[in-house]
């Protein structure tokens, strides 16, 4: 009976703790405030927009203009608020009607146009040029350039020495003259100058060792050009091998001929194959520095033989110092003995080193 008074009392005595536990949250309990909505109301700003279609180049009037309204957060910088700072502006580009201007499409001087210009110009490395040099198969790697190669350069050139007064070839001809003086008649004469052509050329006095006399000895022909080949320019990249293709026709390299009349396709008769005419480039652009475009340039009009070397695309290294090739230097760098005279020779004579006939070369029908 005792031990079930007890049980009640402690059930009683837990029901008043959890009573008074609950009691002292509710009195102390959080109040959330309620969320209020803020909205935030977005300002317009007015852009100059352009009312019209306007060309390259041309005055812009307020009649021109338009606006347009934008969020303030959507403007950027470059974009115009106010009509007045674009009239009498010039524009750069063509401006489309209701196109947003910028100060990049407009500019206070007048002729200081964006011209669209060629689709090429922007392949050229800044600071470099694009100059064209003619070609042959022999001066092209046998047509082994492609457009992006790497070339280098050599020229070859002839050589001759000159009268640096008359700035013409040695030796120069000898000349007679008699001096002014009176005729029979007593009139003034000028001075008579007389020449025997190239048979009057200057020449050497030389003294005979068998005759013990002097000698006067005149060279039996012109003077012969001496020749010269040196590497001028390494790693040069090509722009272009051929013409470049004119506005309208196809820009397809592998259809477009380089240069030379365009084939016209003949039908075939039945049974044959159709043959195509290819037609190889004559001319590559390359691009180089001004300087070495002054140079390529000077070499085209004097006359000089521009060969192109094929280089490997991964070799970058710094440029080589070529020695020139010239006929001493291949006699003694290469170990070439010069022929001693001899009392006898080879018959027939030799006067050009002539290509061999072999029996399975081609004669040409004329």
């Amino acid at each position: 009976m005792k031990r079930g008074r007890i049980f009640i009392y402690l059930a009683l005595i837990i029901i008043i703790a959890v009573a008074a536990v609950a009691g002292w949250l509710w009195m102390h309990r959080t109040t959330t405030p309620p969320i209020t909505q803020v909205t935030q109301q977005t300002q317009l700003v007015e852009i100059v927009t352009a009312g019209q279609n306007i060309s390259p180049g041309t005055a812009i009037t307020e009649a021109m203009l338009s606006t347009i309204q934008i969020p303030d957060t959507a403007l950027v910088q470059g974009l115009f608020t106010n009509k007045a700072d674009v009239v009498n502006m010039y524009a750069k580009y063509t401006i489309s009607q209701g196109v947003p201007i910028t100060d990049s499409m407009v500019t206070s001087t007048a002729g200081n146009v964006n011209l669209p210009g060629s689709t090429w110009a922007p392949f050229i490395p800044q600071g470099l040029t694009a100059v064209a040099i003619p070609i042959t198969r022999l001066s092209s790697v046998a047509y082994g350039i492609r457009d992006g190669d790497y070339v280098d350069i050599i020229v070859t050139m002839l050589l001759v020495d000159v009268d640096p007064t008359n700035q013409s070839i040695l030796p120069n001809l000898t000349a007679g003259v008699l001096s002014p003086g009176l005729s029979a008649t007593g009139t003034q004469l000028t001075a008579l100058i007389s020449s025997g052509g190239e048979g009057s050329r200057v020449g050497t006095t030389v003294l005979d060792e068998t005759l013990n006399q002097p000698v006067y000895l005149v060279p039996s022909e012109g003077q012969r050009p001496r020749l010269v080949t040196q590497m001028i320019v390494q790693n040069v990249q090509v722009l272009h091998v051929g013409s470049f293709p004119l506005p309208g026709e196809a820009s397809d390299q592998a259809t477009l001929p380089e240069s030379g009349p365009v084939p016209t396709a003949t039908p075939a008769p039945a049974g044959q194959q159709v043959v195509t005419a290819i037609t190889r480039p004559d001319i590559v652009t390359l691009m180089v520095s001004p300087d070495d475009a002054n140079t390529l340039v000077f070499l085209v009009y004097s006359g000089a033989k521009i060969t192109l070397t094929l280089r490997n695309p991964n070799s970058t290294g710094p440029a080589v110092q070529t020695d020139a090739a010239m006929l001493e230097y291949l006699l003694t760098q290469y170990n070439i003995p010069v022929p001693a005279k001899l009392p006898y020779a080879v018959q027939p004579r030799l006067d050009n080193l002539l290509d061999p006939k072999l029996p399975n070369d081609t004669t040409p029908v004329p």
